[in-house]
């Protein structure tokens, strides 16, 4: 139990630290620049639900990758450490294509006379609840060094399969106190006040836009991943 604690700690440790600012410049620009997707509900009720899913998606990920560096340990730290960087480049391409949605959006005749314009709104503004479930699994899965620690420290330390299932659900609930989901929410309050002016709007939408595509180059042009073997238990590569 007290391993686990610890682990707890970790996530809510690393969960307000490197994973926070991972997450604030996805979650944040995508709800903030996200067309209406539910005319009937308020944007900081959509807000406060993608970033529940996404959080919850994330922790799904944690606990799987917990369980599973326990049971097939080498393959795991393959899976998301010389492999993992293809998940990043997937995410990076997946919010630089939702940055460009974001500006093209702003305006309307063209979304409607362009295929492509269509087929990503459709990808994105129907899809939303799924974008962020997605979001969730691939930041889960990523190569993260502090992560890497973790299932180091998890797979070092394990008793059975179960143990490290309860340990990475515990480092994910760790990972879940944090401001993500106030903000995220406060987010979405704040785009349905500024919709009333439709210049806000639309520079709330440009920056959003800038934002995630900025963010997605920057996931791109830094694919990197740290070997197993310069992961030490304290979580720093050397």
């Amino acid at each position: 139990m007290n391993e686990l604690i610890k682990i707890f700690i970790a996530g809510i440790t690393l969960g307000n630290g490197p994973c926070l600012f991972i997450c604030i410049p996805i979650i944040l620009p995508y709800i903030g620049g996200l067309p209406q997707v539910d005319a009937r509900a308020p944007t900081w009720k959509i807000a406060l639900r993608f970033t529940a899913i996404f959080s919850i998606s994330r922790l799904f990920a944690y606990s799987l990758l917990g369980f599973l560096s326990v049971v097939f340990y080498r393959f795991v730290f393959g899976l998301i450490g010389s492999k993992g960087i293809y998940l990043q480049l997937i995410l990076g391409i997946l919010i630089i294509l939702i940055g460009l949605f974001y500006l093209l959006n702003i305006n309307q005749n063209f979304i409607l006379s362009n295929p492509f314009c269509n087929f990503l709104r459709a990808e994105i503004v129907r899809k939303s609840k799924f974008n962020m479930m997605l979001f969730g699994l691939l930041i889960g899965f990523s190569p993260c060094t502090p992560l890497l620690a973790i299932l180091t420290y998890i797979a070092a330390t394990t008793k059975d399969s179960l143990w490290g299932l309860l340990a990475g659900f515990s480092f994910g609930l760790g990972t879940l106190i944090t401001p993500l989901i106030p903000l995220g929410t406060l987010i979405g309050f704040v785009v349905d006040k500024i919709k009333k002016s439709s210049v806000v709007f639309i520079i709330a939408r440009i920056i959003s836009a800038i934002i995630l595509i900025y963010f997605g180059i920057r996931l791109i042009l830094n694919l990197t991943f740290t070997p197993l073997e310069n992961i030490s238990l304290t979580g720093q590569a050397f």
